[in-house]
């Protein structure tokens, strides 16, 4: 686990954020995979919940599996969030 990883923008806050609070590890940072630090589909289709109440924006569920690293999830998030209409 990457401790102490500072975020790049807002939308790594958001997703760090929220991954901790679902997984209850405050340590999982930027850097972290989400699978590698204890996220399953399962875990998936509730962080996509969050996320999806939050951005406004549907189907994350398969965007989270298909971007494990939180970084990567992040930067995907946000470029559906700029194309969102």
């Amino acid at each position: 686990m990457t401790v102490g990883s500072e975020f790049r923008n807002p939308m790594d806050e958001l997703v760090v954020g929220k991954v901790r609070e679902l997984l209850g590890d405050p340590g999982i940072g930027v850097g972290d995979d989400f699978l590698a630090v204890g996220g399953n589909s399962i875990m998936a289709v509730r962080l996509g919940q969050a996320l999806r109440q939050e951005l406004g924006i549907s189907r994350i569920t398969g965007v989270v599996l298909k971007n494990p690293l939180l970084s990567d999830l992040s930067d995907v998030l946000s470029e559906l969030v700029a194309k969102a209409p």
